[in-house]
């Protein structure tokens, strides 16, 4: 990603982040917060004019793939 940024933006943005996944924890949906996702994407040419990003895959199933172990 490039930089550099403006300290208050990238605070919101964690602000906004932490609010959000913890909203889908509370109503039970598993997710996790991914830097390389959102690298992904600007790599991509998804999201541009953006210079920072952060991907939030979500999961409704009975265990959670991003911190369950298979056994």
């Amino acid at each position: 990603m490039r930089g550099p940024f403006c300290e208050f933006k990238v605070m919101d943005l964690g602000i906004a982040v932490g609010s959000a996944v913890k909203l889908a924890s509370l109503l039970n949906v598993d997710n996790r917060v991914m830097y390389s996702v959102g690298d992904a994407a600007i790599s991509l040419g998804l999201l541009p004019g953006s210079t920072v990003a952060l991907g939030i895959p979500l999961a409704a199933r009975g265990k959670s793939p991003y911190f369950d172990r298979r056994g």
